[in-house]
């Protein structure tokens, strides 16, 4: 047998086990149809025909996928049965339509047989989706949650209505502040682990959202202690739960920036009294919490920014002036006492005069001595005059 024909009968071997393992596709699905239940959620419907040679043990199951939103990335919605509603709770693109894809699968897969190609079909909004609002947010207090949010247009009324994430939640309408707070209103929700879905509502257009929830920014003190700065926060309040808060807080020392987080207060560093501290903090929940989140605060200062050089430059005129000051004291203060600093010494011939003329005053003679000073003899003089003559002796 030469090489060819080998060949081709392995050519032909491989074609018939190819033929044999040949995989089979499930119909498409037909006539789609959808209708809206609320302003949330839209109910799709489709037919179907089962292949005669699908095997009984195969199940099918009808896989449905949201194009041109954010939560198309999730998994796609699987029925057993040939209709599905569709949760459209929020709209980032503002769009007044999206594309979904209906296709059969099998579910686990069965034999050779392979999911369908998949039918688009467009959902179109009973009303156009315009941007009604801004910064939408809540918060939650002791028995309710409130929600203030910034309007595009202020002379346009607007109608504010929700609901939770819950399978049979109805859609209720916000109530309004009884305070005449503006663009301000309350939800009877306590718990926003239920997920609070918001209606914005005009005569002409309409907004689905998810809104933001945020807590009142807690005080932060800011204590001295032993070379440190102690930060510590009030507690928030309800806003928060049960749920613990990460603090993060933007610290500038001097001019270095640095960013530290603690979920346990109060939060130490180290204090340079040379520096100007700045602070900016934030709180948010832990990662396993409802992501509730603060704005950020205003800056807060402690100390002042001083550098050595000045420091030397104070030191160096401030202890002259000091010691000069202390020098004049010391002169005036000597001036005035200084006769008993440095009394006056006599002239010691004087001493030597009066000690003398004391001590002869103070002599006197010594009873029973002997001896009697002779007096000295007095000498008599006679002035004889050249003219006299001396008389002799009669």
């Amino acid at each position: 047998m030469t090489v060819a024909q080998r060949f081709f009968i392995f050519l032909c071997a491989t074609t018939m086990t190819f033929n044999c393992k040949a995989d089979y596709q499930l119909p498409e699905p037909t006539d789609v149809t959808y209708r809206w239940d609320d302003q949330f959620q839209v109910n799709v419907s489709w037919s179907w025909k089962k292949p005669d040679n699908l095997p009984k043990n195969c199940t099918v199951k009808y896989e449905v996928l949201r194009y041109g939103l954010p939560q198309s990335v999730e998994s796609g919605l699987r029925s057993l049965v040939n209709n599905i509603p569709v949760k459209y709770f929020t709209e980032d693109t503002h769009s007044d339509h999206w594309n979904i894809s209906i296709q059969a699968v099998l579910d686990p897969e069965c034999s050779h047989w392979k999911k369908s190609r998949p039918v688009i079909k467009t959902i179109k909004t009973t009303k156009p989706r315009p941007t009604l609002v801004t910064d939408f947010r809540c918060s939650l207090e002791s028995k309710r949650t409130k929600c203030f949010w910034k309007p595009v247009n202020e002379s346009v009324k607007l109608n504010i209505f929700y609901r939770t994430s819950e399978k049979h939640d109805q859609i209720r309408a916000c109530d309004w502040s009884t305070s005449h707070e503006k663009d301000v209103c309350y939800l009877n929700v306590n718990n926003l682990e239920l997920g609070i879905y918001v209606l914005v509502e005009t005569e002409t257009g309409r907004n689905t959202l998810k809104p933001k929830f945020v807590t009142p920014l807690p005080k932060m003190n800011i204590a001295e202690d032993e070379g440190k700065l102690s930060l510590t926060w009030e507690h928030p309040g309800p806003a928060v739960g049960k749920c613990k808060l990460n603090y993060s807080v933007s610290i500038t020392e001097c001019s270095n920036v640095k960013t530290l987080h603690t979920i346990e207060p109060p939060l130490n560093i180290t204090y340079n009294k040379n520096c100007q501290y700045k602070f900016q903090y934030s709180v948010q929940t832990v990662r396993y919490c409802i992501l509730v989140s603060s704005d950020l605060s205003e800056v807060i200062t402690h100390g002042e920014n001083r550098s050595p050089d000045e420091m030397l430059t104070v030191i160096a005129i401030v202890v002259p002036i000091i010691l000069s000051v202390c020098v004049i004291l010391s002169c005036y203060c000597f001036q005035r006492n200084r006769e008993i600093f440095c009394p006056r010494i006599p002239d010691p011939s004087t001493i030597f005069k009066e000690m003398m003329m004391t001590g002869n005053r103070d002599s006197k003679p010594i009873p029973g001595n002997l001896y009697t000073p002779v007096p000295e003899p007095t000498e008599h003089i006679t002035l004889v005059s050249e003219n006299t003559v001396p008389q002799e002796n009669s």
